[in-house]
């Protein structure tokens, strides 16, 4: 997919946060910055609602999905377009929750479409690229040292919705341009220890995504450093990925950990104030991990076909929501046990992403390693005369020590199947898998299915640079 047509999809984040910063009450919000006393009383309900809309129609009507986000682009262009006339107070606060009501109902399906639709390469272009231009512009939406006025914001959200209207309008449409889901039919496995793990590195995401912006917004201009952090860490991620071929997954752990520490910095910035400032700069590299959660969806996509991969990360996301709601109301009043609680959770974060990354990260890199080593094996047999070809050339894959069916084995590992379900697929003894697996371990070194992963995803990795 394009670079522009992504940055035109990333406007949805720049408008759905930017309307919440000027729209919303301080309570929902970090600054509510409307220049006009309008209250929003049933804006939480209606963004619950809206989520929960969103997600059944994702499972029941996902074929009209683009034709909604058409649709509710189109009206929330409309009422933005709206803002700049005299409207009266009762209409106003209507329009108000006509943005609320659009934005919120597409959020779900922002999601759908990196899941079902995106190729790896377009959704990490999307979430880093995409995401690092919609979020600086967040930040200066947001910052509190050169004040955006409610005049100048309208045009950016009429703009934004403009060219996110154009992106709907070149996306596909129709049953027909839909992948087939899978169905029980069709016998097809999950992988278990890949899907539940990436699932939870999903719910634990969504939590500190909103525990984030709660915490750095009790300090003066926090978001705003947060999220040109966040921004930065997008631009890093991309760079790393086009240049160095270095998955964002790969790095997220490492921001995560950041994070973890912000939360530990910020404890401490009760006697040291300046502090403060650095814990938001740590927080904000979390942040950026917390908005790949699309992209956790993908691998899961590509090895078990279902459509209620993305409704599942979405109603993940609304129960993060709640449970940081009864977080929050457990420590009201005791921010330094909130702080360690963060910590201790983002420890959490980084633990099972290193057991549920390498089963990911081989996920994602399966099919593309099949296709290039086609190629790459056709390239030598003519770049290389047959007499110059050494062992070490065709011992150099960690697989090429095992007999067929133990490679076999050793694939359906390293993508995060069970025993059991390795079973089932090659219709052999569950007894007979382990006895490969004890063969398998000695022959390549390793002594876990996470070790078998990660070496095979780093010669993979290697050889493709």
């Amino acid at each position: 997919m394009p670079l522009w047509m992504l940055v035109c999809f990333a406007m949805f984040s720049f408008w759905q946060m930017g309307f919440i910063y000027y729209f919303l009450e301080p309570s929902s919000a970090l600054d509510g910055k409307i220049p006009i006393d309008i209250n929003i009383d049933y804006g939480t309900t209606l963004t619950a609602v809206c989520y929960i809309l969103g997600i059944l129609t994702m499972i029941f009507l996902p074929r009209i999905i683009t034709w909604a986000q058409r649709i509710a682009t189109g009206v929330a262009l409309l009422s933005a377009v709206a803002f700049f006339l005299p409207l009266p107070d009762d209409i106003l606060r209507l329009n108000i929750y006509l943005q609320i009501f659009c934005c919120c109902l597409m959020i779900g399906f922002e999601t759908f479409l990196v899941v079902t639709y995106f190729s790896e390469k377009s959704g990490v272009k999307y979430l880093t690229f995409g995401y690092g231009i919609a979020v600086f512009l967040i930040a200066l939406v947001q910052n509190e040292v050169i004040s955006i006025p409610f005049s100048a914001f309208r045009y950016a959200m009429v703009a934004a919705l403009v060219l996110l209207f154009i992106f709907f309008l070149r996306m596909p449409t129709g049953k027909e341009r839909l992948p087939r889901f899978v169905k029980k039919s069709d016998g097809l496995i999950v992988p278990k220890k890949m899907m539940w793990g990436a699932y939870l590195i999903a719910f634990i995401a969504a939590l500190m995504g909103v525990g984030g912006p709660a915490v750095v917004g009790k300090v003066e201009h926090g978001v705003s450093i947060m999220y040109l952090v966040v921004a930065l860490s997008c631009f890093t991620m991309y760079f790393l990925y086009k240049k160095a071929n270095i998955h964002p997954f790969r790095i997220a752990p490492l921001f995560v950990g950041l994070g973890g520490f912000g939360y530990l910095v910020m404890l401490v910035s009760a006697y040291v104030p300046a502090l403060s400032y650095v814990a938001c700069i740590l927080i904000g590299f979390s942040m950026t991990v917390c908005m790949l959660a699309p992209l956790y969806g993908v691998p899961i996509m590509k090895s078990y076909p279902s459509k209620f991969i993305a409704p599942s990360i979405m109603g993940l996301a609304l129960s993060a929501v709640l449970v940081h709601a009864v977080i929050a109301e457990i420590f009201l009043g005791a921010p330094t046990a909130l702080y360690i609680f963060y910590a201790v959770i983002m420890g959490v974060l980084v633990f099972v992403y290193m057991q549920v990354e390498p089963f990911l990260m081989f996920t994602l890199r399966r099919r593309i390693t099949d296709e290039e080593a086609v190629q790459a094996a056709e390239e030598e047999a003519v770049a290389v005369p047959a007499a110059e070809v050494t062992e070490a050339d065709t011992t150099s894959d960690p697989l090429a020590v095992l007999t067929p069916k133990e490679r076999e084995v050793a694939e359906f590992i390293c993508m995060g199947y069970t025993n059991a379900d390795i079973a089932k697929l090659l219709f052999i003894s569950e007894h007979t898998v382990k006895d490969h697996t004890k063969k398998i371990y000695p022959k390549l070194g390793v002594h876990s299915r996470l070790e078998l992963a990660t070496l095979v995803n780093n010669y993979r990795m290697t050889s493709r640079k």
